[in-house]
């Protein structure tokens, strides 16, 4: 089942001008925050803003990847999201050299 988010953000130089927008995904993005967290050598606020934006990201890519769009870019965000996971769970990523 997936999970229901909304999204809210707001100009901090300007009060007038926000954006909110509701949303889901098939992962516990508070979860994957909590279990990669202080571990990307990132600050709070860093992690935070990358771990959110992949997931937003990565949701309408999936939705949409036979489109043009997204059809070339879907081998490398894999590639990415392997390093990372392999990251976050202590391990070293594997460098091309090391794959082939």
């Amino acid at each position: 089942m997936p999970h229901q988010y909304r999204v809210q953000l707001k100009k901090l130089d300007d009060s007038a001008t926000q954006l909110q927008f509701d949303c889901q995904n098939h992962d516990d993005i508070f979860a994957i925050l909590a279990i990669s967290k202080g571990q990307l050598g990132l600050e709070e606020a860093e992690h935070q803003a990358l771990i959110v934006g992949l997931k937003l990201f990565s949701e309408v890519m999936m939705q949409h990847r036979k489109d043009e769009l997204f059809k070339e870019f879907l081998p490398h965000f894999k590639q990415f999201m392997g390093q990372l996971k392999r990251t976050v769970r202590g391990r070293e990523p594997v460098s091309e050299s090391q794959s082939e």
